[in-house]
């Protein structure tokens, strides 16, 4: 499997929108330091009230994470290169499995990339003196990361799942980015109309951040053990129709 994965890395740093991504994110905090700088300043802010800022757009990495999960496996279909993967003496539950965790850790270099440079430009600009790992504002920020990562890992995983069904890396990656829009938009009239069936969707679920801080969950039946299975259950079900239709049925072009 770590072979696999290597092998994967390597091909993966040769893809010109992987490459395209990591240099993406050092702008975006630069522009939004030109943005915000000012309105900082008023403040009295320091550093962490720029990275809980840049925080909020952090949103910009699934959409990153959705254009790699929906190209990673399809395009073996397209280029035809997937039966030269599935003759070699390797399970295909174990060749889907390092193309999702390729995407997933993609996914997480994205996240530290952005929480360090975020850091040390708001450090540059703002000071590093305002700066605790105990305090109210970091453990806020840290929670965002938490929260967009695990929205980021779950609609990568969806795209993925539409990946391996279609085989379509354009029709994949339109599909994963209706979801996430469409998804929040959902959840969010379902919060409005007090819908109860609002409580089992992927995105309700995913904001944590409901549980924490003395904040209350829109609807009084979640609970973040709730939250937790619930996701589970999306998960294992995005992941197991991947591996269903990617291992049980026959191998096409």
């Amino acid at each position: 499997m770590i072979s696999m994965l290597i092998n994967e890395h390597y091909r993966m740093a040769r893809n010109r929108f992987v490459q395209l991504s990591f240099l993406i994110m050092p702008v975006v905090m630069c522009i939004l330091a030109l943005f915000f700088s000012d309105i900082v300043r008023a403040n009295n802010g320091n550093m962490l009230n720029y990275m809980s800022i840049t925080a909020n757009i952090l949103i910009i990495i699934a959409f990153m994470g959705i254009g790699a999960a929906g190209t990673i496996l399809s395009n073996e279909f397209q280029y035809g290169t997937i039966k030269l993967i599935v003759i070699r003496p390797i399970s295909r539950s174990a060749l889907l499995l390092s193309k999702w965790l390729t995407v997933i850790l993609y996914l997480f270099y994205l996240f530290i990339l952005a929480f360090a440079v975020s850091a040390v430009i708001g450090g540059l600009l703002f000071g590093f003196e305002g700066f605790s790992v105990s305090g109210y504002l970091f453990k806020g920020i840290m929670l965002k990361y938490v929260i967009a990562f695990t929205e980021s890992m779950l609609i990568v995983t969806f795209t993925y799942m539409v990946s391996a069904v279609f085989k379509n890396g354009a029709f994949s990656i339109g599909v994963g980015m209706a979801a996430l829009l469409g998804g929040k938009l959902v959840t969010e009239v379902f919060r409005l109309l007090e819908w109860k069936a609002g409580m089992i969707l992927l995105f309700e679920n995913t904001k944590l951040d409901q549980y924490f801080f003395g904040n209350r969950p829109v609807y009084d039946e979640m609970s973040f053990l709730f939250s937790i299975v619930i996701l589970g259950l999306h998960f294992c079900f995005f992941y197991g129709v991947a591996w269903w239709f990617f291992v049980k049925r026959d191998i096409s072009v």
